[in-house]
């Protein structure tokens, strides 16, 4: 046998004790790096950390089990699309690296992918990784996952005493980054549910405060002090929507200052934010406001950018109504973390801010509601008054004239109508009949009617004293075709100045005189009145001559466009005269049918020889018929004259 002496031998067994201490420590190693990672992970389980705070403790023990010199882990968000660097040796901060969705699917193809030949389709990511790579002299990158779940990356470095990693260790590492893998599939769950809690706990506290404000300045004052409190941010605003005009404008900032000085294309920031608006080449928060209304997602935007907020680091979100409509955006700006440093908005924040937004636009809409509430109660009121007035216009009872019958019916459509009849004496003994249609309802409608109706009696009056004569004297059909046209040409100044674009008033005036049966008409662009004879024949009274309708063009226009003019008709016994207005024959009824002009005239042939008050009573219950169950369209006004 050979002793120790022979130095084959001592070679030999120097070898072998070098071998086995090795193992050993490599045996150590592995016995220290896991329970470090079963510590940590009982660390995470009990809820103390989180995985960015561990990271980099896990970066340590993987770079120790490996004996390798630098390394990095990075995690996946993948609402951001980008790769966060949580831990690196050495310690730099790098900004977020973004990657593509299908580069995460090339990733998860892989075990290994070295730095050196990466695969098809990971050169851009790799470019984009340049300057990590080079910092931290990344060799090999693994994928970390827990099936086909992207959770994000290790890289390592140059491998102490070796180029490559043996089979062994390739195992080991497999193990380290499934270990890392499951801490941080874990420490997103943990993180979830924490945040899920204080979500629910800070939205039970704001809802019931916010929702309780009655006052829109107020609600939109609280939504924004709310949500400057939640995030930690040190400005905030709530910019309304104006849907009709596609446009955001300012409802209340904080701190007030924060646009003070601001303004957009000339108006205090009020904002474009149709699809057509114009977007700048650069992202702006103004592109942002944009972006949220359009698309209804939370948004963000630098402070690099050329913000509307003195350079904020901004998130907004849309305010959705219960119909889903945008009631506004919800914009917060500059994080601020411990030690006063403005931090990104994260996706916590994001999520937060969101279903704030969401309580935030019940209480918008409860605060509107009720000011509708009030308003409309105010405006009941206020019609109430209206309508009581307009009854006074309206005559209950029509005067008695000498030969004839006279019967009138006016039912409005809502609770103030625009129609207007009347049969007003004249001191000549004659009498002016009128029928009146102002475009529109309302109070608009109503009030422009009174004006109508005034400045009708004020002329009459004045054409009657000035060139009339005594009771019984005739006026010959020149002077009096003239006292109409300019009795018409007046009002309609009058109706000009009074109305707005929309607002105008067809008009139908006769000039009746029992003595003569001579009755004198003009029609500014009513419905024609129907002339039923006694011997069945029928005319419809200035289909042909006449104007166009009161206050719709101003004097100087009438005469190029359509002018007033009159027309003389004798009147014989037996003979009906049938006023109305378009509520008549536009009448709808639940087949879309229109009462027309024909089914009028074929009602007042069937009632001609009827009294006054019986043909109105006829034709009224024939388009109440004809109406059957369908809304009435508008008002409804009949006038009925018929000569003994």
């Amino acid at each position: 046998m050979k002793d120790s002496s022979d130095p084959i031998l001592g070679d030999g067994l120097q070898q072998a004790h070098e071998t086995q201490n090795t193992a050993e420590r490599t045996m150590e190693r592995l016995i220290f790096s896991l329970s470090e990672l079963e510590h940590l992970g009982q660390t995470l389980i009990s809820g103390y950390g989180n995985f960015n705070h561990s990271s980099k403790t896990y970066l340590r023990i993987t770079l120790g089990t490996l004996q390798v010199t630098r390394g990095v882990i990075l995690r996946y968000h993948p609402t951001g699309l980008n790769l966060d660097v949580v831990a690196s040796t050495p310690e730099r901060v790098f900004p977020p690296i973004p990657i593509e969705p299908e580069e995460v699917d090339n990733l998860l193809q892989h075990p290994y992918i070295e730095n050196s030949a990466p695969p098809a389709g990971l050169q851009e990511f790799f470019t984009r990784s340049a300057e990590l790579i080079e910092t931290v002299d990344v060799r090999l990158w693994v994928p970390l996952k827990i099936q086909d779940e992207f959770l994000g990356m290790i890289g390592l470095g140059r491998f102490l005493g070796r180029e490559t990693l043996e089979e062994w260790e390739k195992e080991l590492l497999t193990t380290l980054a499934h270990q890392i893998s499951i801490a941080i599939a874990y420490s997103q769950m943990v993180e979830g549910i924490q945040s899920e809690k204080f979500r629910l706990f800070m939205l039970a506290e704001s809802a019931p405060q916010i929702c309780q404000l009655l006052e829109p300045e107020d609600a939109a004052e609280q939504v924004v002090l709310q949500a400057v409190s939640f995030l930690d941010a040190n400005a905030g605003a709530l910019m309304l929507a104006r849907p009709e005009q596609q446009e955001l404008e300012l409802g209340y900032a904080f701190p007030e200052t924060l646009v003070e000085s601001v303004q957009y294309n000339g108006n205090q920031l009020v904002i474009p934010c149709g699809e057509d608006a114009p977007v700048s080449p650069e992202a702006t928060s103004v592109d942002m406001l944009k972006s949220v209304v359009n698309d209804g997602i939370p948004g963000h935007c630098l402070p690099e950018s050329d913000t509307l907020f003195g350079g904020k680091n901004l998130m907004a979100v849309p305010i959705l109504g219960r119909d889903g409509d945008i009631l506004g955006v919800l914009v917060v700006g500059d994080k601020e973390e411990r030690g006063g440093r403005i931090a990104p908005f994260n996706d916590e924040d994001a999520v937060l801010l969101d279903s704030f937004a969401k309580q935030a636009g019940v209480a918008i809409e409860n605060a509107h509601l009720h000011q509708e509430a009030l308003e409309a109660r105010q405006l009941q009121a206020e019609m109430e008054e209206a309508r009581k007035i307009q009854v006074n216009l309206i005559p209950d009872n029509l005067p008695d004239i000498l030969g004839y019958e006279v019967a009138g019916y006016y039912e409005p459509r809502g609770a103030v109508g625009g129609d207007y009849y009347d049969c007003i004496p004249l001191p000549t003994g004659r009498w002016g009949l009128a029928i009146a249609d102002v475009s529109g309802k309302g109070m608009q409608a109503a009030l422009l009617m009174a004006t109508l109706r005034a400045g009708l009696i004020s002329e009459l009056s004045r054409g009657e004293n000035s060139t009339s004569g005594e009771a019984g004297d005739e006026v010959p059909p020149a002077t009096m075709y003239l006292e109409l046209t300019e009795m018409a040409m007046t009002l309609n100044s009058l109706l000009y100045a009074s109305g707005t674009e929309e607002k105008y008033a067809t008009f139908f005036y006769s000039h009746l005189n029992p003595e003569t049966n001579v009755l004198t008409t003009l029609n500014a662009g009513h419905n024609p009145p129907l002339l039923l004879r006694k011997d069945g024949t029928c005319k419809w009274l200035g289909e042909d001559v006449g104007g166009i309708p009161l206050g719709m063009f101003p004097n100087d226009m009438v005469s190029s466009i359509a002018e007033y003019e009159a027309e003389h008709i004798e009147l014989i016994s037996g003979d009906v005269v049938v006023y109305y207005t378009d509520g008549v024959t536009e009448t709808v009824n639940i087949e879309d049918e229109y009462y027309d002009e024909e089914r009028l005239l074929e009602a007042s042939k069937a009632c001609k020889d009827d009294s006054a008050e019986a043909i109105r009573e006829y034709l009224h219950d024939a388009v109440v018929n004809f109406q059957g169950e369908a809304d009435q369209f508008d008002d409804l006004t009949l006038l009925i004259l018929k000569k003994k």
